[in-house]
């Protein structure tokens, strides 16, 4: 009947395992935080959450002001603002209140 390993040949044993397989050898079991930092990490998932900022007219306009860029659409939206305004049907003023009694 063979006899049971002694606990130094355990340990050594136990040592080996943890070479082969890329495991921490730690036979007192003390908290190392192994197991937190074999965990993905989450900052790339989270930085990649939100997409990318569009690139706005307003932006390279404002990028480059030597070029006196226009922006045609923003200047089609005030023209149409100003001919409403004309006929009376613009936007009311802000902060000026009247009841009809």
């Amino acid at each position: 009947m063979a006899t049971p390993p002694t606990p130094a040949r355990l340990a050594k044993l136990t040592r080996t395992a943890c070479k082969i397989f890329s495991t921490v050898y730690n036979p007192t079991a003390a908290r190392s935080g192994n197991k937190i930092l074999r965990e993905r990490l989450v900052g790339p998932t989270v930085s990649s959450y939100y997409p990318q900022p569009l690139v706005h007219f307003r932006d390279i306009k404002a990028a480059f002001p030597q070029l006196n860029l226009i922006d045609t659409d923003e200047k089609e939206r005030l023209d149409e603002i100003a001919r409403r305004k004309r006929r009376g049907k613009g936007a009311p003023k802000k902060g000026i209140v009247t009841y009809a009694i």
